[in-house]
């Protein structure tokens, strides 16, 4: 969700106009209303001010040909969610326009509130109170990426990671390690191509299966990426592959692991 908030404002405002019964008749008797994510526990980040407009009652056939909104739900859902049952369920509800308004926009992804707890997430300013805990100097929901050597990755992550933790992936060559959570087993590979880790990566798990011939025989969902070494951007492809190669006489991935 975060990242959809930081990267894709389109898709977020999708998934923002379209409420259950209760709450759409809250957005419907009010003309504006704030929205707000959850960044941290017990906080919640401002996004903006906004007005709608009633826009007519979804039908199916309005979200299996618009692919914004498939898109949206396949990124809040998961991939393997079953997207008929959801249409079914959002089928009859009103759709709303969303209009961004003026106010308050420097601080959006900037002031932070308290969480007012409770679980209707559609409240009324009146009744609502959202005690400041600060401004932020930078506009952002999404955390600053951890130092390479403390980076953990899953194949879920992978998919959906923020456009600056995927820019700077891009940009490193290394030495990387797959464990996979099923067992334990593990991988040393080398990423000095396209893209660098993040292409090497997003190759590992491009399919339902891996990408070399022990990897081939394991489910992608279960698999971790770390990186062992970062090696410098214009590093040679034989540079790297003598680091590949210390790594897994090192972890001994040949013998007791998945290198072939």
């Amino acid at each position: 969700m975060l990242v959809m908030v930081e990267d894709r404002p389109d898709l977020f405002e999708i998934y923002q106009s379209t409420h259950p019964a209760i709450q759409e008749a809250t957005v419907r008797r009010r003309p504006v209303f704030a929205s707000f994510v959850m960044a941290d526990p017990g906080e919640l980040t401002f996004i903006g001010l906004y007005t709608r407009q009633e826009a007519g009652r979804i039908a199916e056939v309005d979200i299996t040909k618009d692919t914004a909104f498939r898109e949206m739900l396949s990124r809040v859902e998961g991939d393997r969610a079953d997207l008929s049952a959801i249409v079914q369920r959002l089928v009859g509800r009103t759709r709303f326009e969303l209009i961004p308004l003026d106010a308050l926009a420097p601080l959006s992804k900037r002031l932070v509130v308290a969480d007012p707890g409770g679980r209707n997430y559609v409240r009324l300013a009146e009744s609502t109170p959202l005690p400041i805990v600060e401004i932020k100097r930078r506009a952002s929901v999404v955390p600053p990426m951890p130092p390479w050597d403390n980076l953990t990755i899953t194949k879920g992550e992978l998919a959906a990671l923020p456009r600056d933790w995927a820019l700077r992936l891009s940009e490193w060559r290394g030495i990387y390690l797959i464990t996979d959570e099923a067992d334990g087993a593990r991988y040393v590979g080398a990423a000095y191509g396209k893209e660098n880790l993040l292409g090497r990566w997003r190759t590992h798990v491009a399919g339902d299966t891996g990408a070399t011939a022990e990897l081939r025989k394991r489910r992608t969902g279960g698999f971790r990426f770390s990186i062992l070494e970062l090696l410098a951007p214009m590093a040679t492809i034989e540079e790297v592959t003598v680091r590949e190669q210390s790594w897994i006489r090192r972890l001994d991935t040949r013998q007791f692991g998945l290198n072939a």
